[in-house]
C-alpha cells in the first residue's frame, strides 16, 4: 500500500521513487521510538540526541530542512506557514515514534496530496508527502539543532567549513565567521549530490567507506573521466536534452 501511495505521486522523474515510501511502515513497527537515516550520509556523533530531543515533547525531530525541496511557492505553502508549519524538513534524517500515523491515515492523506500535487516538489515525492502529512495533522515538529543547541544547523556536504575533531574527540565545524563555527557536526549528508570521492567532503568518504588504495584509484579515475559530461550537463539546454533522452529510455517517451 505504501508503494501504491508513492506511485500515485510520481510525475515521471524516477522509476524507483515509490520504494522510498517503505520507510513509513516504521510508524506502526515494533519499536516505540525510531530514527530514520538513509544511506547517503555519514554519522560523526551519537544519534541518541534524536531521542533526547523527541522526548522534550515533539512528534517529529529532523536534522535538516530545505523548504523549496518540499513545497512550491503558492497558497498551500502559505497556508501551512501561517499555521506555524511548513518546516520543509529533509526526509533523510529524522526521528519519531510509533503511532504518530497509521496506514489508514496515510491513505486518507494521500488523497489530499493528489488534489494539491502541483503545489508540492515534483521530484522529491516521499519528502513532500511526509511533510504534507505532518503539516496537515498539525504535528509538533522541531529541528534537532534548535532543541539541543551546540549543533550545526545543517549537515549538507556542500556547506562551507572544515570538519575537525576537538580534544574530546567530538566532530566540530571550523567555519570562522559562520553561524555554526565550532559547533558539533552530527552527520554529513549528500542530498541531491553525487556520492563522489572527488566531490564535496570527499575526504570523509575516503576515510569512512573502507575503500582500499586500488579501489580509491579506480573510483577517482572513473569520476575524472565523467567530469566533461557533468560540465556539459550543467548547461541548461544540454541538461534538458539529457533528461528527455533518459525519460525515453526509461519510459519510451520524451
Amino acid at each position: 500500500m505504501l508503494e501504491k501511495i508513492g506511485q500515485s505521486m510520481e510525475l515521471g522523474h524516477t522509476d524507483y521513487g515509490p520504494h522510498w515510501f517503505r520507510r513509513y511502515a516504521a510508524f506502526w513497527g515494533p519499536v516505540e521510538q525510531f530514527v530514520y537515516l538513509d544511506a547517503r550520509q555519514i554519522t560523526l556523533g551519537n544519534i541518541e540526541v534524536f531521542f533526547d530531543a523527541l522526548n522534550v515533547g515533539f512528534d517529529i525531530v529532523y536534522a535538516d530542512a530545505a523548504l523549496n525541496q518540499v513545497y512550491e511557492a503558492g497558497e498551500l505553502r502559505n497556508e501551512f506557514l501561517r499555521a506555524g508549519g511548513a518546516r520543509g524538513f529533509i526526509s533523510n534524517a529524522w526521528a519519531s515514534r510509533r503511532g504518530v500515523f497509521d496506514i489508514e491515515q496515510l491513505v486518507t492523506l494521500s488523497r489530499e496530496v493528489a488534489i494539491n500535487r502541483r503545489q508540492l516538489n515534483a521530484r522529491n515525492t516521499d519528502q513532500a508527502f511526509i511533510n504534507y502529512c505532518c503539516d496537515a495533522q498539525r504535528l509538533k515538529m522541531a529541528r534537532l539543532a534548535d532543541v539541543m543547541g551546540d549543533l550545526c544547523q545543517s549537515g549538507w556536504a556542500r556547506n562551507t567549513g572544515r570538519i575537525y575533531r576537538d580534544g574530546s574527540g567530538l566532530a566540530r565545524l571550523w567555519d570562522h565567521g559562520g553561524l555554526d563555527h565550532r559547533k558539533k557536526v552530527l552527520l554529513v549528508h549528500w542530498a541531491g549530490l553525487p556520492f563522489e570521492l572527488s566531490g564535496p567532503k570527499g575526504n570523509l568518504l575516503m576515510k569512512y567507506t573502507n575503500l582500499g588504495k586500488r579501489q580509491v584509484a579506480i573510483q577517482l579515475l572513473y569520476e575524472i573521466r565523467r567530469k566533461p559530461i557533468k560540465m556539459l550537463r550543467s548547461r541548461r539546454t544540454a541538461n534538458n536534452l539529457f533528461n528527455r533522452v533518459k525519460q525515453w529510455i526509461l519510459h519510451g517517451k520524451a
